[in-house]
């Protein structure tokens, strides 16, 4: 079943431009904001352990001075200094058999015996001659004023660098949509474009080199563009108008040797086969030129267009022609009236109402509904499922298509539609086995 469906509707504006907005920026900010955050990460890390060896290498500093003071003490008294403990650094000596061999530095973890806790520790063992007698000496400081002091410095600097990703984040999006606006707006303006329209593009120049260079690109390409589309309708409607002489003249000719019996009766089949031609090619040639006007946009749409009345008429007309085939006519329609161009909408319905009833078949059926927003014709054939995408291209037939015709009914029937802003769709119903065409008004 062959379904027609005009929707008559203005053609959204593309969202092109949205759609490449979201996807360069979450794009780029992955990118960045990844990157940023493995630089930083590593940085931190980095920071963390350079601090540290600083700070230890600090207290080690701090360490060889205790040493330093203690073996000068020794050497100018000759005795063991006095040891006075605090929290932070402590002193222990013990008496040994034998010299220390050398000086050692360590870590390590000692109970504090105050709050019950291990802290950690930075310890120097070191050897003493006093006396005659052997000493080791381990003095030992604590590390937890450092290491309070690299957790903030690490919590500092962790703050600052969140702080410096959302500000880079920030200025990223501000700064890249003031960069992209040039080209969102040509995107935008290509994407409103067309070519029927005989309307310039002109894309604007930017301050940046690479848009520029795209948009030249564009406006050259589109120029060549134009300029083959006007050439290629020149030569339709030139070549329309140039054979309509020779075509009056064949038909007249046909039907002067048609007068004659005495040719008639020897060359009928010949005669007839060149009349069937002409005329034909005659319907091909009216279709072109109308074709070449509708693209010219040589038609007032301004009309008032009773829908229901026209379907009406056109139906009476080809019911003829559905009753040679037995066919079943479904006919559901309400008033509606919309501004159009009567001989126009005259020859949208018959394309629509002919190709339903040709293309049928025995006993076959079609569907024809009218509401407010949509006109639907709906009708059984003995063809498979076109394809959607080339069912409106001229010239294209089902190579299963056994009737005569011009393969251009289609295309004109979604010429009239863009023209009056309706939206023309195929679908076919696998179920029910039908063709569905619809012109849809709003």
């Amino acid at each position: 079943m062959l379904a027609f469906h005009v929707a008559i509707k203005n053609p959204p504006v593309a969202d092109a431009q949205k759609k490449i907005h979201m996807k360069l920026f979450t794009k780029y900010n992955r990118i960045n904001i990844i990157a940023s955050i493995l630089i930083f990460l590593g940085g931190c890390i980095a920071f963390y352990f350079v601090m540290d060896h600083i700070l230890v290498k600090q207290l080690d500093e701090a360490l060889e001075v205790e040493q330093s003071e203690i073996v000068q003490y020794t050497k100018q008294h000759n005795k063991l200094p006095e040891i006075v403990n605090t929290n932070d650094q402590q002193t222990y000596i013990l008496e040994t058999t034998r010299p220390v061999p050398s000086t050692v530095y360590a870590f390590k973890k000692k109970l504090n015996k105050e709050d019950e806790l291990y802290e950690n520790i930075r310890q120097i063992i070191f050897g003493l001659e006093v006396a005659g007698k052997h000493y080791q000496v381990t003095v030992n400081k604590s590390q937890e004023g450092m290491e309070d002091f690299l957790k903030l410095l690490v919590l500092v600097a962790a703050i600052m660098i969140a702080l410096i990703l959302l500000a880079g984040y920030i200025i990223n999006r501000m700064v890249l949509k003031s960069l992209w606006q040039p080209f969102y707006s040509s995107i935008e303006k290509i994407s409103s474009y067309q070519l029927q329209q005989q309307q310039a593009l002109q894309l604007p120049t930017t301050n940046i080199e690479e848009f520029d260079l795209l948009n030249n690109a564009m406006n050259n390409m589109v120029s060549r563009a134009e300029q083959d589309y006007r050439i290629l309708k020149e030569f339709t409607g030139n070549a329309a108008h140039e054979i309509q002489t020779p075509l009056a003249v064949i038909s007249t000719n046909t039907e002067s040797l048609m007068q004659d019996e005495a040719i008639l009766e020897r060359h009928h089949a010949t005669i007839t086969t060149i009349e069937d031609a002409a005329k034909r090619l005659s319907r091909l040639n009216q279709s072109l030129l109308l074709l070449t006007k509708i693209e010219n946009h040589r038609f007032e749409l301004n009309e008032h267009v009773q829908w229901d009345q026209l379907i009406a008429k056109r139906l009476e007309e080809l019911n003829a022609l559905a009753d040679s085939q037995n066919l079943l006519l479904m006919v559901n329609t309400v008033p509606v009236t919309t501004l159009f161009h009567q001989h126009l909408a005259s020859i949208l319905v018959s394309n629509l109402l002919g190709n339903a009833i040709r293309y049928n078949y025995e006993n076959g059926l079609v569907q024809v509904q009218l509401n407010e927003n949509s006109f639907t014709v709906s009708n059984t054939s003995s063809l498979p499922k076109l394809d959607s995408e080339k069912v409106f291209n001229r010239f294209y037939r089902h190579p299963e298509t056994k009737v005569e015709g011009s393969g251009l009914g289609l295309s004109i029937v979604q010429q009239l539609c863009k023209a009056a802003g309706y939206r023309l769709s195929y679908t076919y119903d696998s179920n029910n086995k039908l063709h569905v065409f619809s012109i849809q008004f709003s």
